[in-house]
C-alpha cells in the first residue's frame, strides 16, 4: 500500500528520528515561508527529513525516507510554547526561534503515530520539493506494508494524554 498523493511533510531530522524512536510524538507548526497559512493536508504522510541551511547554500542530490505518519489529534494555540518543551528534543531556545508567536498566527500541535518502513528510500532531489513550504507531493511511490509503528496504541494514548494535560 501507498498513501494517498504521495504526501510528505517537510520536517527536522532530528524531529524525525525522536518520533521513530516514540520519544517524541508531537509535531509543532506555523506554516513556512510559502505556506504561512498552514493546515493538516493529510492524515497519513511521508515524513521528508530537512536539514540546517548549509552556509554555502547547497542542497544534498538524494533524500531518504524512513518513517511516515498518521494523525492522531491536533491542538491549535495561541500561548503556552514553554509548556511543549518537556513533550520535544527541542530545547526552549529552539522552541522560541522557530515557532515565535504572531499576533495572527496560532500554532498546530499534532500529535502522531509514526512508523518506520521496513526499508529505508532514497529519491532524488528535486526542485518542487526545495523552498520554505511544509507539504510537498512526492513523485516516488513508497511502500508502507509491512512498517513497524514506533509506539503501541496503548502508550501513544498515554503521551497523548500528556500533551493534552500541558495544554490545558
Amino acid at each position: 500500500m501507498k498513501l494517498p498523493d504521495h504526501t510528505a511533510l517537510k520536517e527536522w531530522s532530528t524531529i524525525i528520528e525522536a518520533l521513530g524512536r516514540g520519544e517524541q510524538i508531537i509535531l509543532i507548526r506555523k506554516g513556512g515561508i510559502a505556506d504561512p497559512k498552514f493546515g493538516v493536508e493529510a492524515d497519513r504522510f511521508y515524513l521528508y527529513p530537512t536539514f540546517f541551511h548549509n552556509a554555502d547554500g547547497s542542497v544534498p542530490e538524494t533524500v531518504t525516507i524512513t518513517h511516515w505518519a498518521e494523525v492522531a489529534r491536533t491542538w491549535r494555540v495561541r500561548e503556552g510554547l514553554e509548556r511543549l518543551e518537556p513533550l520535544t528534543v527541542m530545547n526552549r531556545e529552539s522552541l522560541e526561534t522557530r515557532y515565535r508567536f504572531r499576533a495572527d498566527q496560532a500554532l498546530h500541535v499534532i500529535a502522531v503515530r509514526a512508523f518506520r518502513l521496513p526499508e529505508p528510500i532514497t529519491i532524488p532531489q528535486k526542485e518542487a520539493y526545495l523552498g520554505c513550504r511544509s507539504w510537498v507531493s512526492l513523485d516516488e511511490e513508497i511502500e508502507i506494508d509491512g512498517s513497524t509503528p514506533a509506539l503501541g496504541e496503548d502508550e501513544l494514548a498515554g503521551k497523548i494524554g500528556e500533551v493534552e494535560r500541558q495544554l490545558s
